[in-house]
């Protein structure tokens, strides 16, 4: 099964995007299981070739992320997952739940090819669904990333 595909408006002529993802049970309680098609994107990996242990991203506050890769082997197509240790940080500082999604991507035209992360929730807006910006849950405590 294809994974599914995030609205159109979301997306811009000015970005590259590397991952997205509607979230699930499983990456909001334990691991973030991403596309297998993160395999094929540079920024993935090193200058040599070798693939990145650690994906540095940046939210839209400019607060770095660093997730841990990890490549789960155990079935016939290489599975890239973001350990749970560093994906719940973000997941809980965004108040992340069922039915978010999460983009990363990189912008065309930043020489440094940065990547991007950002926390998606579905909204309507004046009766049309559209994705709006995950913002930091201010009180954290009180939030469970566990919901779906």
């Amino acid at each position: 099964m294809a994974n599914p595909k995030l609205d159109p408006e979301i997306k811009s002529n000015s970005i590259d995007i590397l991952c997205e993802k509607l979230l699930k049970k499983t990456d909001l309680g334990h691991q973030f299981i991403a596309p297998s098609d993160l395999l094929k994107k540079p920024e993935v990996f090193y200058e040599t070739g070798k693939l990145k242990e650690k994906i540095t991203s940046f939210d839209q506050d400019g607060k770095e992320w660093t997730f841990r890769l990890s490549i789960r082997k155990t079935e016939k197509y290489p599975k890239p997952t973001l350990t749970p240790a560093s994906w719940h940080p973000f997941v809980k500082h965004f108040g992340l739940r069922g039915g978010d999604a999460v983009i990363f991507y990189v912008i065309r035209n930043d020489g440094a090819r940065k990547i991007q992360i950002r926390g998606l929730r579905k909204i309507i807006f004046l009766g049309k669904p559209t994705w709006e910006e995950v913002k930091k849950v201010e009180n954290q405590a009180s939030t469970s990333h566990y919901r779906v």
